[in-house]
């Protein structure tokens, strides 16, 4: 499997809502960023950040650009979710570095608050 197509298959863990198979695409040591957010450290630890966002009652990560520079992997991507009903799209760019087929390093750049607002219930009024 090239890296191109290890990501692709991570995108479609994502979209069939698999954490154990979003999971084992992950290295033991990976370094995950999801910008701007805290850095996480390690399989066990994303894993729990992953499982911490909470059930999802749909995921659609479309696919927009994707770009292999040896063990780099660029997408980008709008990364949509339905959360406790309410919808979230977000314009994402990721990065992705591979070694042995498995996720090293994951880096996620996006806008904090274009996230938070579409989880803000609406104002009165």
């Amino acid at each position: 499997m090239t890296n191109t197509e290890t990501v692709r298959a991570f995108i479609d863990a994502w979209n069939a809502n698999n954490i154990d198979a979003i999971v084992s695409f992950l290295d033991d040591d990976i370094f995950y960023h999801n910008i701007p957010v805290e850095p996480v450290r390690g399989r066990k630890a994303v894993e729990q950040f992953i499982r911490s966002l909470g059930p999802m009652d749909r995921i659609d990560w479309q696919l927009l650009s994707i770009a292999e520079n040896g063990p780099k992997v660029l997408t980008e991507r709008i990364d949509a979710f339905v959360i406790n009903g309410r919808t979230v799209s977000l314009p994402v760019m990721g990065t992705f570095e591979i070694r042995g087929g498995k996720i090293t390093a994951w880096r996620d750049y996006f806008d904090l608050a274009t996230y938070v607002n579409q989880l803000q219930p609406a104002s009165p009024g």
